[in-house]
C-alpha cells in the first residue's frame, strides 16, 4: 500500500471543506482531478473514504481513521522540507485568532517569528472564530486559530475556562450575578448555558466588541466574564465552583489553514504557533 503525499494533501482538502470543488480550489486542481486522486487513494487503502450525502462529502469510519494519519503525514513531510530549505523566508502571512490569545499567548511568538524571519511580514486579523473560519474558507486568511466548534483543522492546545473577576469580588453579593460578554463569542453561549442549568440568575451589564472591553468590565469589579485561565492578566483571578459557580467546558484551539500544500513562510510559521502553545 502506497499513500502519495499529493493524494493525501487532496484528501485532507476534500475532509475540511466536505466539497470536491472547494476542496480543488485549495489544492489548485480541477473537481475532476481531485475525484480521479481521491478515487485512486481508495483504491490503495482498498475502501471508501467518503460517502456522499447531497452536495456534502463526508468522511466514512475508515477516511476518519486515516484523518490523523494523513494530517502527521503531510505535517511532518512539510516540515522536514522546511528544515533542509536554506533559502531565506519571505512573503505576508494573514494570520487570524481570537482576542483571547492574541492578548496573552502571541504577542511574544509574533516577536521572535519577526526577528528570525525579517523578510515575512504578519498580518494580524483578531476576529472572533466564526469570522476567522470564514475568511479561511473564502481565502481571506491564509492561517489562522478558532474555539472548538469548527470541522477539520488541528487541535494544538485544551485550556480550561474560569470566570475572571476583580480579587475579592463575591460572586453571591447580589441577587443576580453580573455578567460581562463579548459580542459572538462562544464562550458568552457556554456562560449563559452554564449558569442557566445551575440555576443561577444573572444578568448581562456589558456587551463588547472585543476581549479588551470585558476584561476591563472585571477589572473595575462590575462583572465576572469566561476567560481562558492560561492568558489571564495578572490583575484578574479566576474563580470555579469553590466560589459557587458553575463549571465551563474546556476549550480547544484548533488551528486552521486555508491552502494545501501549504506555503513555505507558512509553514514555518505555523510550525512556531504550534510550539508556542506547548511551551
Amino acid at each position: 500500500m502506497q499513500l502519495p503525499i499529493e493524494y493525501l494533501r487532496t484528501f485532507l482538502a476534500v475532509a475540511a471543506t466536505q466539497s470536491f470543488t472547494k476542496a480543488g480550489g485549495r489544492v489548485n486542481r480541477s473537481q475532476s482531478a481531485v475525484s480521479v486522486q481521491i478515487k485512486r487513494l481508495e483504491e490503495e487503502v482498498g475502501r471508501p473514504l467518503f460517502v456522499r450525502d447531497g452536495k456534502k462529502a463526508r468522511l466514512t469510519p475508515d477516511g476518519k481513521r486515516l484523518l490523523g494519519h494523513a494530517r502527521d503525514i503531510v505535517r511532518r513531510h512539510d516540515d522536514a522540507v522546511l528544515s533542509l530549505s536554506d533559502a531565506r523566508l519571505k512573503g505576508v502571512i494573514r494570520f487570524g485568532s481570537p482576542e483571547h490569545y492574541t492578548m496573552g499567548l502571541l504577542p511574544k511568538l509574533l516577536a521572535g517569528f519577526a526577528g528570525d524571519h525579517p523578510d515575512v511580514v504578519v498580518e494580524m486579523h483578531c476576529r472572533t472564530s466564526d469570522v476567522v473560519k470564514k475568511g479561511l474558507d473564502r481565502g481571506e486568511l491564509d492561517i489562522g486559530l478558532c474555539t472548538d466548534a469548527h470541522d477539520g483543522g488541528q487541535v494544538v492546545c485544551r485550556d480550561r475556562l474560569v470566570w475572571a473577576a476583580r480579587p475579592g469580588f463575591d460572586p453571591g453579593r447580589a441577587s443576580r450575578l453580573p455578567l460581562a460578554v463579548e459580542e459572538g463569542c462562544l464562550f458568552r453561549d457556554w456562560a449563559l448555558s452554564a449558569l442557566a442549568e445551575a440555576g443561577i440568575p444573572y444578568r448581562v451589564v456589558c456587551v463588547s466588541r472585543g476581549l479588551s472591553g470585558v476584561l476591563d468590565a472585571a477589572r473595575a469589579g462590575l462583572a465576572i466574564t469566561p476567560a481562558i485561565e492560561r492568558t489571564l492578566p495578572h490583575d484578574l483571578v479566576g474563580l470555579d465552583g469553590r466560589h459557587g459557580l458553575p463549571a465551563l467546558p474546556p476549550s480547544c484551539a484548533v488551528l486552521h489553514m486555508a491552502r494545501i500544500p501549504v506555503p513555505e513562510h507558512v509553514a514555518c510559521f505555523r510550525e512556531h504557533l504550534v510550539a508556542a502553545f506547548h511551551e
